[in-house]
């Protein structure tokens, strides 16, 4: 069993093995049509980075759910997360002249006080734990799922070296060729083979990063695992 993100991410998948099937050329051979080849290698980068992103961001929101719904205290998340969370309403005030912040304290205490009080609960904004992510490299994922408490997601899910490896380059490859298409790089191209790599790198971090989450949300708010 995984989360509603990850079900949703599998079956988002299947749209780019439909797309890749749009390209007539057997496996292994020289393209049919090199033009339509390229276009449906460019585009199945595109949707499979599109899908990935929104998972994470979908897997974020369903983690903020569990926490909101699990009754904890604030003091009991990460501090990390914690200052996360608070430090989006700390920058806005400061962005404030004084004569003006009356609003803005009385919106931080309504929002992120009680993140800092071992008595009452509160909610956390899940849109606030991932404003600083502009794309989900393997950086950025070692970055966010660290406010979960896990030191190093790719070490996480799996004791194989070249495993992590594997993982840590297929996605770095699919996000960075999603970049540079995006922002029109003609030259970017993807095989059968380099989207069928980054296909699985994705699903294979996922499955196993979605229960390495689930266990952290667990473990911080002391219940049974959300998923």
């Amino acid at each position: 069993m995984g989360s509603e993100a990850f079900g949703g991410f599998v079956r988002a998948v299947r749209e780019v093995d439909t797309l890749q099937n749009a390209d007539p050329t057997p496996r292994g051979t020289a393209p049919i049509d090199p033009a339509a080849a390229r276009v449906v290698g460019r585009a199945s980068v595109v949707l499979l980075s599109s899908h990935f992103e929104r998972y994470i961001y979908a897997v974020n929101a369903e983690a903020t759910r569990a926490v909101n719904t699990g009754g904890a205290t604030g003091t009991a998340l990460p501090e990390a997360l914690r200052l996360l969370h608070s430090g989006v309403s700390v920058d806005d005030m400061l962005k404030t002249d004084w004569e003006h912040r009356g609003e803005k304290l009385v919106a931080f205490m309504r929002s992120d006080a009680w993140l800092w009080d071992s008595h009452p609960s509160g909610e956390l904004d899940h849109e606030r734990l991932v404003l600083w992510m502009k794309a989900p490299t393997p950086r950025n994922l070692v970055r966010y799922y660290r406010y979960w408490e896990i030191t190093n997601i790719f070490e996480a899910v799996t004791r194989a070296s070249h495993t992590r490896t594997e993982l840590w380059l297929g996605l770095d490859a699919l996000v960075r060729k999603r970049n540079n298409i995006a922002h029109g790089d003609a030259t970017t191209e993807a095989t059968h083979g380099d989207v069928r790599t980054y296909r699985d790198a994705a699903l294979r971090f996922c499955e196993r990063a979605d229960k390495q989450l689930s266990r952290a949300v667990a473990r911080i708010i002391g219940a049974a695992r959300p998923w």
